[in-house]
């Protein structure tokens, strides 16, 4: 029978009496008492008291109260309650439960949780957890977390996560970021003005850095193109750098856009207008080769008229195509490039002297264009030519005997031009020479009889032709026929 006695008991009583005492036990009750005590015990009871303790234990109970106390514990609980609390705490306990309320604290913990919550915290943790809370908090972390959250904050992060949301955030945001998070930072490693920087300094290695530059200059346009525009992202350490960025100066230099097929996308974000471009490009440079509308976010390789080996461009066909403008120098530093065809078309200017550093490339093909000046004598440097097409277009000057150089030509094509002076001997020294027309010209004199000699070889000239018909009485060019030239024009 429990008396109400000014000392207390060593051990505490089997029943708890109506009003605690006045100093605590050194144990605590079975069960608590009704109304808290003023001080707590030294020891924590079993179970909760129904009404809160002005000050809370030194150890935590194994079970939590049904209501907070006014001030917090120095410890949580092991496990929190199944509902919380009707509000939160004045302040966060020191470290975290192991399992998460189903709402938050008004003020986070000062380590995040092992779990998240469901709903965030009004305010965010100074270290953000593993993973995302379901819905964003109202202002962002200090840091990141290392996965987004599914949607977005209404405010920035300071600092980037390292994946982005799934959808952006529904409206922009009052300031930005200090850092941002985008595709550019996570593809290259660095933020976007030392990208550019850096591509320039490499793309000033390509073209002239002042047509770089040069507002409205193909070498401008594509620059702008690979560095602001182009879904595909490309970053100074990326190996198709260069390639892809000649083949964009290869677009706006010959009249890209105004083609007959494989134009580019006006945005290539739109991904319904790429796929319309797609199907509207048709040409294939091989049977193997692809046919996507050029400038659009796929590989360079996959564009229409162009075939790659390892990934390196070894062929451009885009003959009849309507190209114009004029033949960009760039295309010299397609080290792999083997067959550049871009026959029947209004290309103009003249043919780049550099060109004669492709030392891989075996077909020239031009002709049917409108291209002027003369031949240039680096091209008779291309150690693995087999076919030079030149016909039909408006070159003039004279035929260098440098042209016997190229001992692999099997096909070459001069006619209808402008060229001027006499027939070299030097194409009797070509003994790989199968096909050589020459009329339509102003070329004079006799054809050399070495020439005429390689066509009584079993595996020489097959076609030679030239401005031999003496319809009128007189000849530019002195060949018997059929004896030397298969066939004499006027």
């Amino acid at each position: 029978m429990p008396t109400d006695s000014k000392i207390p008991s060593s051990h505490p009583s089997l029943t708890h009496t109506s009003m605690p005492s006045v100093s605590p036990t050194g144990m605590p009750s079975v069960s608590p008492t009704r109304m808290s005590s003023s001080v707590p015990s030294v020891f924590p009871s079993s179970s909760p008291s129904e009404t809160l303790s002005e000050v809370p234990s030194l150890s935590p109970s194994s079970m939590p109260s049904a209501i907070p106390t006014v001030k917090l514990s120095s410890l949580p609980t092991s496990k929190p309650s199944l509902y919380p609390s009707g509000g939160p705490t004045a302040y966060p306990t020191f470290k975290p439960t192991e399992t998460i309320s189903s709402s938050p604290s008004a003020k986070p913990t000062a380590t995040p949780s092992a779990m998240t919550s469901s709903t965030p915290t009004k305010e965010p943790s100074k270290t953000p957890s593993s993973n995302p809370t379901r819905t964003p908090s109202s202002m962002p972390s200090h840091i990141p977390s290392f996965l987004p959250s599914t949607i977005p904050s209404y405010s920035p992060s300071y600092y980037p996560t390292s994946d982005p949301s799934s959808t952006p955030s529904a409206s922009i945001s009052i300031s930005p970021s200090f850092i941002p998070t985008t595709t550019v930072y996570r593809k290259c490693g660095m933020n976007e003005d030392d990208r550019i920087v850096e591509m320039r300094n490499i793309l000033n290695t390509v073209s002239d850095p002042d047509m770089l530059l040069d507002t409205g200059t193909p070498q401008n346009r594509a620059f702008e193109w690979i560095t602001q525009i182009d879904p595909y992202t490309s970053c100074p350490q990326d190996a198709n750098l260069i390639q892809r960025y000649i083949m964009a100066v290869f677009y706006f230099s010959t009249g890209g856009g105004y083609w007959r097929e494989c134009n580019a996308p006006t945005n290539p974000n739109d991904v319904v207008e790429v796929n319309e471009k797609n199907k509207q490009c048709g040409i294939r440079a091989t049977d193997n080769s692809y046919s996507d509308a050029w400038l659009t976010p796929s590989n360079e390789c996959l564009w229409g008229g162009l075939a790659c080996d390892n990934m390196n461009i070894i062929r451009i066909q885009l003959g009849d195509d309507g190209l114009r403008g004029s033949l960009p120098t760039e295309l010299q530093h397609l080290d792999s490039l083997q067959y550049l065809l871009l026959e029947d078309g209004r290309i103009l200017g003249s043919i780049p002297s550099e060109y004669g550093i492709l030392s891989k490339l075996r077909v020239m093909d031009f002709n049917y264009n409108l291209l002027s000046g003369t031949v240039p004598t680096e091209l008779y440097s291309l150690p693995q030519l087999e076919q030079l097409d030149l016909n039909d277009n408006f070159l003039e000057g004279t035929i260098s005997p440098l042209i016997a150089n190229l001992q692999n030509l099997e096909f070459l094509q001069l006619h209808r031009n402008y060229l001027l002076g006499t027939i070299p001997e030097a194409f009797g020294l070509m003994r790989n020479l199968r096909l050589l027309e020459l009329h339509g010209n102003m070329l004079s004199g006799t054809m050399p009889e070495s020439v005429c000699q390689n066509r009584d070889d079993i595996d020489g000239l097959i076609k030679l032709t030239a401005d031999c018909d003496d319809t009128f009485g007189f000849v530019l060019v002195e060949c018997s026929m059929p004896e030397c030239c298969t066939a004499c024009y006027l």
